[in-house]
């Protein structure tokens, strides 16, 4: 049965073009004007956040290819909206922007990007982690390349669970075996909208997925679906190992604060957790917590991420040397700078190997192989509806207002309303 997961890292991944990112063969009427003007004033504008190590690479790239950054920040919870503004409003200000998985899908879909295609190199092919790749494309074509990953991993106290479960019903029999006081033994993000990324975890490794591609329809409401609804239900309902606050953890930082005061044994969570958890000076479990593999059923694991990447505007006047500032960003020695700096999974393959990296970061070692399972955001022009849509159904099954079979299928019904299908 594992045996899908390598066929679903093979599906879509876009096939490329090698072309030259230096040389000015195929470049846009409007940038023959530019390059014709202002050859030896280069400068593109990029919009992204602000912190230090952003700012260090792009000094970098100004000094390697004489290309002027004019940076603009702007709060990451922000930035969506300031771009999608800006698109809506037939704006050309930016050159460079930054993207995750659902908005490369949305904007792409309204026009707002540049197709990449041509740019992708062999080199980048070869790099760059396809579920990466996969996750900055639309209908086939490349709109942003990937730059780093926030992955989910599994973490676990380990005074309290000594070996880390390695499939769901292990995490069970371990959970109930915690007999510490004020500690609940597990803990998932089902607050507010967001208990549909814990479902996607459950259905993938119970061999499923969320949403049919290549035909637009949902397909969680399937016998995987129901298996990982049905496990999620359990674990609050059935086995009473689900923390009392799982309802109101709106985002995987909330989740980790309560992570390292010791009243959760074990969740999933993004790479902030293991620094925050030996944090000397506002945790309570400094040295106690382990990084592992998140647990599996049919498949051996399965997890949940956001890719972020950079994408050029349509609008753009300056497209080749926004992928001169693309390429430079991208590449393995800048990715290992930018892990090392702020902490972010490259989405190099090999730099996440990096001894150097490991021996900063100890949960890296599992990334190679966690990352060999699915793990991308649902990526869907309408994404926040449907997510949202299927997190009420979703919270309202696990809380036992309705059953898994009934949530699952009211989310289906009204997703395909939604979306116009029947």
């Amino acid at each position: 049965m594992e045996k899908k997961h390598l066929k679903w890292l093979k599906m879509g991944v876009v096939g490329a073009v090698s072309a030259s990112l230096l040389a000015g063969c195929g470049a846009p009427a409007d940038q023959d004007k530019v390059v014709g003007k202002d050859q030896d004033n280069k400068e593109i504008t990029v919009l992204y956040l602000d912190e230090p190590f952003w700012k260090q690479q792009n000094e970098e790239f100004t000094k390697a290819t004489g290309i002027k950054v004019n940076y603009e920040t702007v709060p990451f919870m922000q930035l969506h909206d300031k771009v999608f503004v800006s698109f809506t409003a037939g704006g050309s200000e930016y050159d460079v922007v930054h993207v995750r998985d659902d908005w490369a899908t949305e904007f792409a879909s309204k026009g707002f990007l540049e197709p990449l295609d041509s740019y992708v190199t062999d080199d980048m092919k070869k790099r760059l982690n396809p579920q990466t790749m996969e996750a900055m494309s639309y209908k086939g074509k490349q709109y942003a390349i990937p730059r780093y990953v926030w992955l989910w991993q599994f973490y676990y106290n380990k005074t309290l669970i000594p070996e880390a479960p390695k499939t769901w019903d292990e995490l069970i029999t371990a959970a109930q075996k915690i007999k510490a006081d004020k500690v609940s033994p597990y803990a998932e993000s089902l607050g507010g909208t967001i208990s549909y990324s814990s479902f996607i975890v459950h259905l993938r490794s119970n061999g499923g997925e969320f949403w049919d591609y290549q035909n637009d329809r949902p397909t969680f409401n399937s016998p995987e679906g129901l298996a990982a609804l049905q496990m999620m239900t359990d674990m609050n309902l059935k086995y009473n190992i689900m923390s009392p606050q799982s309802k109101e953890f709106s985002s995987s930082g909330a989740m980790a604060e309560v992570l390292t005061q010791g009243t959760i044994a074990m969740n999933m969570n993004t790479p902030q957790t293991l620094p925050m958890s030996n944090d000397k000076e506002k945790s309570k479990v400094v040295g106690q917590m382990g990084v592992a593999l998140i647990p599996g059923s049919k498949l051996k694991t399965a997890s949940y991420g956001e890719t972020g990447g950079l994408a050029i505007p349509a609008s753009s006047k300056k497209k080749e040397w926004a992928m001169e500032y693309i390429k430079f960003v991208t590449n393995a020695e800048q990715q290992k700078k930018m892990s090392l700096a702020n902490g972010k999974i490259p989405s190099d393959d090999a730099m996440v190997k990096d001894a150097e990296l490991q021996a900063k970061y100890p949960q890296y070692a599992l990334l190679p192989e966690q990352m060999q399972y699915p793990f991308g955001l649902f990526r869907h022009e309408q994404a926040t509806k449907i997510t949202d849509e299927l997190s009420r159904n979703i919270l309202a099954a696990v809380m036992g207002k309705v059953t898994p079979e009934q949530a699952l299928k009211d989310a289906e019904q009204k997703i395909l309303a939604m979306i116009g299908k029947k």
